[in-house]
């Protein structure tokens, strides 16, 4: 059933838009050359500067286990995640939250927006080509963000290729993957599955247990275990000056949910979901005399989750979320002499819809209980791009602005006196940077005024645990960004500053009787420093030094968040890394990182103090241990992390999952 879904979803769509294909007058990109400050929507770009870089597929392919693993890596950006393969994952930029960072797959924007985050897990980095990371800025077009983007670029090389690859790891981890291309005269075809799983039951210390309520103690964890299908399709298709590219993907997973108050063998809590999103691309490469290039771009994506909450005891509760999301993008590229202009109009409607059942019965909707809704946001954004390079200086200047047209709805559907719900807003973002070279140094400096507009959620709740405000304002964030970079033949020193002020920020308040709502309720300023230092002693023997300060303060009328601290981040963070490559197969990697002051809530309860080992279940080092073969078309790789077992807490406050190992053989080029 999940192969056969897939195929027929497939083959529907390129049918519907095979017939289309040269009747379309919309437009190819051509890549920007390294002189450029950035890339403007390009797959497979290889463009570094200093608030943004590119990873490429041979740099994470054999090390990393996720996604989340690997950004982790990559100074600024901070993962912090629930224990566990499958569980909810934060990522941060510099001081952001996970809902003002923008996820890019193929270049659809997949934010969710009923509750504004996304989900890491949903991709594995065997399907990734390669990610662009921006750390302030929009990459290319579109609405500036407040905490910059990740793009992920799904698999599309060049030649034909074929790689199997098997991994086996601590807690019941496991993972197959097959990757296929083939290059034929006018296209380019990839296909992928993946198989991954992990039963998650690392040893955890439970508060009250099961069989002795009054006792705590340490035992494996129950019902944690994740499975996950994943498959893809890339075509890719040139004639004449006309690319195109289809591409879709589909994945099925299965979150069992542990209790960890008592972790009782009773629970059999899991959370279902069916994903499939494909998207269709058509260049048009020197469509007129007066146009460089003309692009289209379509998406779709449909999720249908199901919420399962101990099926086949005495109460059975059972939730079904339905959302989908349609994007239409245009974007003509003109040229003057130096100056490039980019104007583009994106459209996008998202639908979100959750029917719930306690033993199959509709859930009442009033007060107390949460009301099953349909949901839906549309959005209008509009704007133009502008880059100036000139003809005689090694520098490069842009300036974006756009604005952001968004109606949202929202209405209860088992409470027939529910009057719909509606918001009908504006909003404008702007940035503007400039980039100056020389043979060996680099300076960048932006400014960028960002937004991140309310979620439905925030907006309107679900009329029982949590009310909505249809009157909350965007956060909107003004950041001033500096940085430099100075490079020998065998060092690079990479620094940068910044600075930012939020506004209008987005907190939930709960009141006595336990409702809440959304308000906003403080501002925060937020300066940060960050370098990096390599130095290649050896041509075996490298090292990476890495460090990120953040210093924040809030402002609000509430005595409880003022003057405080942003929580969910690290405010110091200092890492080393050291690789030596003994010969042409073995290499090793080991890396410790030192993070400090994290904070689990704006009132800042708990206080952090400088020194680990002293009662801080936030501070944590964590060292890690890579070791890699490799031999013509083999490869073996052996992880261990948190190799010294450090204890520390997790995204919601509860003890980390310890050391884990990983093991993983891959062959390619067969």
């Amino acid at each position: 059933m999940f192969l056969r879904k897939f195929l027929r979803m497939f083959i529907r769509f390129s049918a519907a838009f095979g017939s289309a294909c040269f009747s379309l007058a919309v437009g190819a990109q051509t890549a920007e050359t390294d002189d450029d400050i950035e890339v403007i929507e390009v797959i497979g770009n290889n463009y570094q500067s200093l608030n943004y870089q590119i990873i490429h597929r041979d740099n994470f392919v054999n090390s990393s286990q996720t996604l989340a693993d690997l950004l982790k890596s990559i100074n600024g950006i901070q993962i912090r995640q629930i224990s566990g393969l499958g569980n909810p994952t934060s990522v941060s930029i510099r001081g952001s939250t996970s809902k003002q960072v923008q996820l890019y797959i193929d270049g659809q924007l997949v934010n969710d927006s009923q509750f504004g985050g996304f989900d890491l897990n949903q991709i594995p980095t065997e399907q990734i080509q390669s990610i662009e990371i921006s750390k302030n800025q929009a990459l290319g077009t579109g609405a500036t963000p407040i905490g910059g983007v990740i793009r992920i670029n799904t698999y599309n090389p060049k030649e034909d290729a074929l790689r199997l690859s098997a991994g086996l790891g601590s807690f019941g981890y496991g993972e197959f993957n097959l990757i296929k291309n083939s290059v034929f005269e006018h296209n380019n075809l990839s296909f992928g599955a993946t198989r991954l799983q992990s039963d998650n039951d690392y040893d955890y210390l439970v508060p009250q247990t099961f069989e002795n309520p009054s006792v705590s103690a340490s035992q494996n964890l129950r019902n944690d275990a994740f499975k996950k299908n994943a498959l893809f399709v890339n075509n890719e298709m040139q004639w004449g000056q006309h690319q195109m590219r289809l591409n879709v993907q589909y994945s099925t997973q299965d979150k069992e949910i542990a209790n960890y108050q008592n972790n009782t063998p009773e629970n059999r809590s899991r959370l279902e979901s069916d994903t499939i999103r494909y998207g269709y691309q058509h260049n048009w490469q020197n469509a007129v005399e007066w146009m460089e290039q003309l692009e289209f771009e379509y998406y779709r994506q449909d999720k249908d989750e199901q919420f399962f909450d101990e099926p086949g005891g005495p109460i059975n509760k059972r939730g079904d979320y339905d959302s989908e999301k349609q994007n239409f993008a245009i974007k003509p590229y003109f040229s003057v002499s130096t100056l490039k202009i980019t104007p583009f109009v994106d459209f996008s409607r998202q639908k979100f819809v959750s029917v719930s059942t306690t033993n199959n019965k509709p859930n009442r909707c009033n007060a107390i209980s949460p009301c099953d809704i349909s949901a839906v946001q549309e959005q209008l954004n509009f704007g133009s791009r502008l880059e100036w390079a000139p003809e005689h200086y090694d520098a490069n200047t842009y300036v974006l602005f756009s604005q952001l047209q968004e109606k949202n709805s929202n209405i209860a559907l088992n409470d027939p006196n529910a009057a719909k719900l509606k918001t009908d807003r504006h909003y404008d973002t702007q940035e503007l940077g400039a980039n100056f070279k020389n043979s060996d140094f680099d300076t960048f400096v932006s400014y960028s005024n960002g937004a991140r507009t309310p979620t439905l959620f925030e907006l309107f709740g679900d009329r029982g645990s949590f009310k909505g405000n249809d009157d909350l304002l965007p956060e909107e964030a003004k950041t001033l960004s500096i940085g430099f970079e100075r490079r020998g033949e065998d060092y690079s020193l990479t620094s940068s500053v910044y600075r930012q002020h939020l506004d209008n920020s987005i907190v939930a308040i709960f009141n006595s009787a336990g409702i809440g709502t959304y308000s906003n309720v403080s501002n925060a300023k937020l300066t940060g420093f960050e370098m990096q230092g390599n130095y290649r002693f050896t041509p075996a023997l490298s090292v990476i030094v890495q460090t990120n300060i953040i210093n924040s303060s809030t402002d609000s009328e509430f005595v409880a968040f003022n003057n405080k601290h942003l929580p969910g981040i690290y405010h110091q963070q200092y890492s080393a890394a050291i690789e030596y490559q003994f010969n042409p197969r073995w290499r090793i990697n080991l890396k410790t990182s030192a993070d400090r002051e994290l904070y689990f809530n704006r009132a800042n309860r708990f206080a952090s103090s400088s020194n680990v080992g002293n009662g801080n279940p936030a501070n944590r080092v964590i060292t890690d241990l890579f070791v890699n073969w490799q031999r013509k078309s083999f490869n073996v790789s052996l992880a261990f992390n948190n190799l010294f077992d450090e204890e520390y807490q997790d995204l919601a406050n509860r003890p980390a999952q310890g050391r884990s190992i990983q093991l993983k053989f891959s062959v390619e080029d067969l």
